[in-house]
């Protein structure tokens, strides 16, 4: 009788013993050597939330990537500016890691429209050829966060602690380039006012080239303090705040442009200074990558 107790003890504990065992086995924290990526889940959040409080007509993922260097509002051009960006890290030790947040931006787009041909049209009053003027634009943003981390605690929930430099950097530009040709005979071409110009250049010039919003430079430092929840092995639920200075600088911004100067008889070319540039410095808390994310260790 007590073999058979015992060995029906032993059935019923056995598995659990495994179990238990398995269970220890699994490595729940990063360890020296891992990488890792992270993603923003607020926009996710927010998509189920909508899709439950009946505003999922409008409800749209809009991205699931990281949050770059751009959510404050004193840029002066979000839209020049990555929406996303790329959460990364990798394990020096198993406390130790470098971490980045990169974001880019990259956009050339061309527009074409028709104009009359006035050469043609001088030549003929009936004439209904059509020359071509063009525009080109540039619109260009990185935003980029190097630094590193440290973590401790032993068990599935680590704090984190981290510090790092700040770059970031945006720019417009346009060019046009015009099918009627300005001339001593033909002193105001015609030519397409496309929605991206600007006012207006000084004396009636046709614009030639322009930096709308001009360039502008970020350089700063930060520092950051959260925590991870490992919901799953190598898989962390994190929040974090960061305390961030950094440095404004921005360039001139210019329109250049052509016209017929009758007091010397000639066409002629000239740049114009619209802003001086400015410059100016930040200091406070934010949220860089994700005010929450979950990041994905391997």
């Amino acid at each position: 009788m007590k073999k058979l107790i015992a060995i029906i003890l032993s059935a019923c504990l056995f598995p659990g013993m495994l179990w238990a065992e398995d269970k220890e086995q699994k490595q729940y924290l990063p360890e020296e050597g891992d990488w890792a990526l992270g993603i923003d889940v607020v926009p996710i959040l927010r998509y189920i939330g909508n899709a439950f409080n009946g505003t999922n007509g409008n409800n749209e993922l809009n991205h699931v990537g990281g949050t770059p260097f751009t959510s404050g509002t004193n840029f002066h051009n979000n839209r020049l500016m990555p929406n996303v960006s790329i959460m990364g890290k990798y394990m020096l030790t198993d406390e130790w890691a470098l971490r980045a947040n990169i974001g880019l931006t990259i956009a050339a787009e061309n527009e074409k429209a028709y104009s009359i041909d006035d050469k043609a049209l001088m030549n003929n009053p009936f004439s209904e050829a059509k020359v071509i003027d063009g525009a080109h634009y540039e619109r260009n943003g990185v935003s980029i966060l190097l630094g590193t981390e440290y973590r401790k605690g032993s068990r599935r929930i680590q704090g984190v602690f981290g510090g790092g430099l700040l770059f970031a950097f945006q720019n417009e530009k346009s060019s046009y380039n015009w099918g009627n040709a300005l001339t001593e005979i033909n002193q105001s071409p015609t030519s397409t006012q496309f929605p991206s110009m600007s006012a207006a250049p000084i004396n009636g010039y046709r614009i030639l080239k322009e930096n709308g919003a001009g360039s502008d430079v970020y350089l700063g430092l930060t520092g950051s303090a959260g925590i991870e929840w490992f919901v799953a092995p190598k898989i962390a639920l994190g929040a974090e705040v960061n305390l961030s200075l950094y440095y404004i600088f921005g360039t001139q911004t210019y329109i250049e442009s052509e016209g017929y100067n009758s007091t010397l008889g000639e066409v002629e070319t000239r740049t114009d200074i619209k802003t001086p540039g400015d410059n100016g410095i930040y200091f406070g808390t934010e949220s860089l990558g994700g005010s929450l994310y979950m990041t994905f260790y391997f």
